[in-house]
């Protein structure tokens, strides 16, 4: 299926909120994106990302609890306990499984936006531990996307941002700030 908007991939955990802020605040109502946010979130903690994200931006924000179509120009957020896939422009969420103790969450996330998305998929990877994107980062360069990620010396834990640097070469290090700059002037 071939998609007439970009969809971009977030991915962050620990030190990410900040980072989210200064990424999203900058960007215009209007640039014909969606945005995925897909965080690091326990299991039993009921996550307000939506509530804190939304005083941030100037797009509408929505908390995925069910499967949603994407839609440019809004800016979706992952639920704790849950994972999500996109598949012809549709979210997909289903509950984390008990046995995946090691959340990966940014790669599942990240492999199904590459082969849905192809050429309009965009990788975005923010402050956190461990290297939870790398493999998806990946995918999404081999499907002709491209990924930015925040520089780790900006970034309050930097595992997440350096292990792409280190072992995918994005096309962009930068602060959050400058990467939706950067973002908005590659897709216009």
């Amino acid at each position: 299926m071939k998609h007439d908007f970009f969809a971009a991939g977030i991915g962050a955990s620990a030190g990410g909120l900040s980072a989210l802020r200064e990424f999203l605040k900058p960007i215009p109502a209007n640039t014909g994106i969606a945005y995925v946010v897909v965080t690091h979130l326990r299991r039993e903690h009921t996550s307000r990302l939506d509530e804190l994200l939304v005083q941030h931006t100037s797009l509408p924000v929505c908390r995925l609890t069910s499967d949603t179509r994407l839609r440019p120009d809004h800016v979706y957020v992952l639920s704790e306990n849950r994972m999500v896939t996109v598949k012809e422009g549709v979210l997909t969420i289903r509950e984390r499984g008990e046995k995946e103790v090691l959340n990966n969450a940014v790669d599942i996330f990240f492999s199904s936006l590459a082969a849905d998305f192809g050429e309009k998929a965009i990788g975005v990877i923010l402050s956190g531990c461990g290297s939870d994107g790398l493999k998806g980062s990946k995918a999404i360069k081999d499907h002709g996307g491209f990924v930015m990620v925040q520089s780790p010396e900006s970034a309050r834990f930097t595992g997440m941002p350096e292990t792409i640097v280190n072992e995918d070469h994005p096309v962009v290090k930068a602060p959050p700030e400058k990467l939706a700059a950067e973002l908005l002037r590659r897709v216009a």
